[in-house]
Formats: C-alpha cells, sequence, structure tokens
C-alpha cells in the first residue's frame, strides 16, 4: 500500500494526464484500502478520480464542467 505523498502523486500523476491531458492537476487524494480516490482539476473541468491499486485502473466522472454561453445578448 502506498504510504507517502510523493509515492500518491507519483503513482496517479501518469494515469490522470493520460485520461485528462498534460495539465491535469492532482487537488486531494486519500487512500481508502486498496483504492486511491480524490479530486482533480483540468482545463474546464474539476474531475473526481478513483485509481484501484491492484488493476491499476484509473475511472474519472466530471463534477463541474464550464461551458460557452447559449443565451443571447438582449438588443
Amino acid at each position: 500500500m502506498l504510504k507517502s505523498v510523493d509515492a500518491l502523486r507519483h503513482v496517479i500523476s501518469g494515469p490522470l494526464q493520460d485520461a485528462c491531458g498534460p495539465q491535469a492537476r492532482m487537488l486531494t487524494a486519500e487512500v481508502h484500502g486498496t483504492e486511491v480516490r480524490g479530486l482533480a482539476l483540468c482545463p474546464g473541468r474539476v474531475v473526481r478520480f478513483v485509481m484501484d491499486e491492484q488493476l491499476q485502473r484509473l475511472q474519472v466522472a466530471d463534477l463541474l464542467r464550464l461551458t460557452k454561453a447559449s443565451r443571447k445578448p438582449a438588443t
């Protein structure tokens, strides 16, 4: 099991950048048994991630996504 913050960042950073791009930054991370759960900031969105240590599989779900304005200004 991961015991240091540096080891945790090292393990998560590669799969997180593969899933969200090179500008993805990990905000929080918590170890829950064999899983690592946390939040990350990606360009235009905030995501929640869960990584299974045994399978080395990262699951990412959007929590907040910025969108373009769909309303037209009044004339």
